[in-house]
């Protein structure tokens, strides 16, 4: 799982997009968003330079968030 701090995070299309493009590398992707924190979590098989490149590939900042162990 990898969790992602996504600053333009504002609304549903944003949402909308960002899932797309995170589709687009990995067809099983799951998605949740905090759209309060502007964050995203995402559970995938890709590399996570894969998945930041594929956010700012589409137009958004993106900076993993570290997990606490446990």
């Amino acid at each position: 799982m990898h969790l992602f701090h996504v600053p333009d995070l504002k609304c549903g299309g944003c949402l909308g997009f960002v899932v797309r493009a995170l589709w687009d590398i990995d067809q099983t992707v799951r998605v949740t968003a905090d759209m309060s924190a502007r964050t995203l979590r995402v559970i995938s098989a890709r590399l996570e330079s894969a998945l930041l490149r594929a956010l700012r590939d589409a137009g958004y900042a993106a900076d993993p968030v570290l997990l606490p162990w446990g």
